[in-house]
């Protein structure tokens, strides 16, 4: 099994647009049902008259379902480009193995086919019946999500030639950093949604979010590097504290990851403010350039030479 810079590059495309996906759909089916609770309760129309913020998660769940699309799509192409072999990528499908690999690439395009549905829904102006769709296409492409963000830390750990890889908690470090750069994601598509009302209390709870998925990766990345660690005889955390990739490590993934992103978050939070939308970008961005290093540091230390 081979690694490289563009497999890295995919698991952060693959991961990060799960993320992305899973949140804005969990928000959209908690709306869709506190709706129609109050239909049943109160007696309001199927169709009620939209409201600011009705139009301010409209748009913004536009945003963040393209953004998810076009960043699944981008990171499966970089995973055909590693294969060399597209037809290898095929194969998966015709012969499915029940193996790691062929469940991740069955979810990845369970993934994007349900994307498309809901941007069928979001995006074009269709009957009432894709809402239907657009809801059980959310509800299914969930599961899907946590699927892409989960499976890839397990099929690395199934290379046990790698010692770095051998951690329980590599999957839960992979998952949280998705979902932290899930919140990034949104946060970014929140830029583009200024003159909508309500848009500061979206950003406000997106950031609440992200505070928890980052305070549990930082506890998960301790767990991860002390179970790493007790496997003295190899050393395998040497490439990353001091080795070539130290750089990546401390100053992309520990501080733009973690560190920045935390401290501001914390500070917003306990002074009960909302970030502008340049203020929000350039969190956003630390916390994907941490998503970033982390896929990096972990493919390309993992498969450099122990000393």
């Amino acid at each position: 099994m081979a690694f490289s810079e563009l497999i890295a590059i995919y698991l952060f495309l693959g991961g990060t647009a799960a993320g992305a996906f899973a949140l804005m759909s969990i928000a959209d089916l908690g709306t869709a049902l506190a709706c129609a609770y109050d239909r049943r309760r109160y007696g309001i129309p199927a169709f009620p008259v939209p409201t600011p913020q009705a139009a301010t998660r409209q748009h913004l769940s536009k945003l963040v379902y393209s953004a998810s699309f076009a960043m699944l799509i981008a990171g499966m192409l970089c995973l055909l480009a590693d294969l060399g072999r597209p037809e290898a990528f095929y194969l998966l499908f015709i012969t499915p193995s029940g193996s790691l690999m062929s469940l991740g690439s069955f979810a990845l395009v369970l993934l994007a086919v349900c994307m498309m549905v809901v941007l069928a829904w979001e995006a074009l102006t269709l009957g009432f019946g894709w809402r239907k769709a657009a809801l059980a296409a959310k509800a299914i492409g969930i599961v899907f999500a946590f699927i892409v963000m989960v499976y890839t830390g397990l099929l690395l750990q199934t290379a046990i030639a790698v010692p770095l890889w051998r951690s329980g908690w590599l999957w839960a470090l992979f998952l949280l950093s998705s979902l932290s750069c899930g919140c990034a994601v949104i946060m970014l598509c929140t830029c583009a949604c200024e003159g909508y009302r309500h848009i500061h209390r979206v950003r406000r709870r997106t950031i609440g979010a992200d505070t928890a998925f980052i305070v549990l990766e930082a506890a998960v990345t301790a767990a991860f590097v002390f179970t790493v660690g007790a496997d003295a005889a190899v050393h395998p955390l040497r490439a990353l504290a001091a080795g070539g990739f130290a750089a990546l490590f401390w100053l992309g993934f520990i501080g733009c990851g973690i560190l920045v992103p935390l401290a501001t978050e914390i500070a917003l939070l306990v002074g009960s403010r909302s970030p502008s939308g340049t203020a929000a970008a350039i969190l956003a961005a630390f916390v994907l350039v941490g998503g970033l290093c982390l896929r990096l540091v972990m493919v390309g230390a993992g498969v450099a030479p122990v000393v």
